[in-house]
């Protein structure tokens, strides 16, 4: 499979709180601005956004939206792809039509012509504050991997991060770059363990990591707008807020052949305290 040319561009968008319209209208002004060269180059870039892109991290009665068929909020974000000739990952809740009450966080890659690569179903819902998105949101139940551009891209979203079995699964399945779009609120030590987190796992999955932060504010907490892009050997990528994959730094990382060594599981023996 012959890897072409692949251009990770986070953007830690300020997202209007649930407002499908304005968020649209920044996506399309942010991509607009940081788009360079001409068609090739266009193809060649994944403009990666915050979670839940389209409204914000609502919790209590978001607006949720159909994917098959598009919601008109979905085909206006795929046709930002198809206009700008670019691909793109954005998020919004995803209408559950087995309980519409609970909808999915759901995240979208979509290709350059406008169509849907693939689709993420978050497993891991946040479970602090009075109405955790945990309450709220239904659970997605497999991680996607998907092949783009020749490479292999797995999908995450934000508290995802947390677990690591999750990477390590994507890191067993041969994943190149993973996605962790995030709405990661702020408190203490937060902005350190979000990057210690994507960083720590592109090491021990040797593959790129790509985690983008959402900036500003909304009615309940504040947001870092961070944004992070690490090789497999753990080394900060981002330069003027890109980064160009580079097939020959996941080669010479892979020699070293520690995918194949994992275990499914680890059982673990528990000692009793020493004798005296």
């Amino acid at each position: 499979m012959k890897r072409l040319p692949l251009i990770i561009e986070p953007v830690p968008l300020d997202l209007a709180w649930n407002d499908p319209e304005e968020n649209l209208r920044r996506m399309d002004e942010a991509i607009a601005l940081r788009r360079k060269g001409g068609k090739a180059d266009a193809e060649a870039r994944l403009f990666i956004f915050p979670e839940l892109t389209l409204t914000g991290f609502v919790t209590q009665s978001p607006r949720t939206f159909s994917v098959t068929p598009p919601a008109s909020a979905i085909s206006r974000a795929l046709d930002l792809a198809r206009r700008h000739g670019t691909a793109i990952a954005f998020g919004f809740p995803e209408t559950n039509p087995q309980n519409p009450g609970r909808p999915f966080n759901a995240l979208l890659l979509a290709r350059p012509d406008g169509s849907v690569a693939a689709r993420y179903r978050k497993m891991h819902l946040f479970t602090a504050g009075r109405e955790p998105e945990s309450s709220l949101y239904s659970a997605g139940n497999r991680g996607i991997l998907c092949e783009y551009r020749g490479w292999l891209l797995g999908l995450t979203v934000c508290f995802d991060l947390r677990f690591p079995r999750l990477y390590h699964a994507y890191a067993r399945a041969g994943a190149d770059l993973i996605l962790a779009p995030a709405c990661w609120v702020g408190g203490p030590h937060k902005s350190e363990q979000f990057r210690a987190l994507a960083q720590a796992y592109a090491v021990l999955s040797q593959a790129y990591v790509a985690a983008v932060n959402r900036s500003g504010r909304d009615p309940h907490f504040h947001y870092d707008g961070s944004a992070h892009v690490f090789s497999p050997d753990g080394e900060p990528a981002l330069k003027d807020g890109a980064c160009a994959l580079d097939e020959r730094a996941l080669e010479e990382c892979r020699k070293m052949r520690v995918r194949e060594a994992d275990h499914e599981s680890y059982p673990v023996e528990k000692l009793g305290a020493a004798s005296r």
